[in-house]
């Protein structure tokens, strides 16, 4: 088993980068670090696979450039693993706080994983926050590995299997959403999704140096989203259909 670790980090985010290293390096973790997608300054319209229409059809705004440049990180991320010979790819953002026992539960929980083929699975988030219409699989060292039916959102740690990476290449190359609701959406519907509880990592609330909210700028993020008339009825109902979805699969899937 081949397990490889790319840490997301902005160039130029030197203390986020220094805080990261300092604590994967502390528990011996071997890392890459990637260098995150810099869409700041970026017009919408520069954005290749970027679909303004179908976002404000669905979100009832339009994107950031830089969650636009967030999405594209992670997704750049997939496409590396998957010319690599690893078996799972961990993706760590650089506003991360890790668990003390992180080292303890992630070796044995790939370790499970590898030498069990069920269930399947594309994605493991590690950082949820929430554990709702879950479905426990195993315990490992104090944690749980569980069946997210309900995909968490917060893109701060997860765990790639190479299947799932594929599907996510293939199914997410249209950007329309943020990438964490793209995970929860996605992976809602498709039952692919696993998450660990506790979570083994967690936000440290550093401002980002991406988005610039209330700390650097003295704007709040909202008002950045120009939000339109429909945003929050679409927000509960593409909350609700992927609830139902959960639901669904939580009641069908073994």
């Amino acid at each position: 088993m081949k397990v490889q670790t790319y840490l997301i980090n902005l160039d130029g985010s030197d203390e986020r980068l220094k805080s990261a290293k300092q604590q994967l390096n502390s528990i011996g973790w071997d890392f890459e670090k990637f260098s995150a997608f810099d869409g700041r300054g970026k017009t919408l319209s520069s954005f290749e696979n970027y679909d303004d229409q179908q976002a404000k059809k669905l979100l009832g705004r339009s994107l950031l450039n830089s969650e636009i440049g967030c999405y594209l990180s992670h997704y750049n991320c997939a496409l590396k693993f998957l010319e690599s010979d690893a078996d799972y790819l961990i993706v760590l953002e650089d506003d991360m706080q890790l668990s003390a026992d992180f080292k303890q539960v992630i070796s044995p929980l790939l370790d499970y994983l590898f030498s069990n083929t069920r269930p399947e699975w594309y994605l493991i988030n590690i950082a949820a926050n929430k554990k709702k219409l879950a479905k426990d699989i195993t315990e490992i060292n104090g944690h749980t590995l569980w069946h997210a039916y309900y995909f968490p959102v917060l893109g701060l740690g997860l765990i790639w299997s190479r299947k799932g990476a594929e599907a996510f290449i293939e199914k997410g190359k249209t950007i329309t959403m943020p990438v964490d609701v793209f995970f929860q959406r996605w992976l809602s519907d498709s039952g692919r999704g696993l998450g660990v509880w506790p979570p083994l990592v967690t936000p440290m609330g550093l401002d980002s140096d991406i988005l610039g909210t209330v700390a650097s700028q003295n704007i709040k993020r909202k008002d950045k989203e120009n939000r339109d008339s429909t945003y929050f009825i679409k927000k509960q109902k593409r909350m609700l259909q992927d609830k139902v979805s959960a639901i669904k699969n939580l009641l069908t899937i073994k």
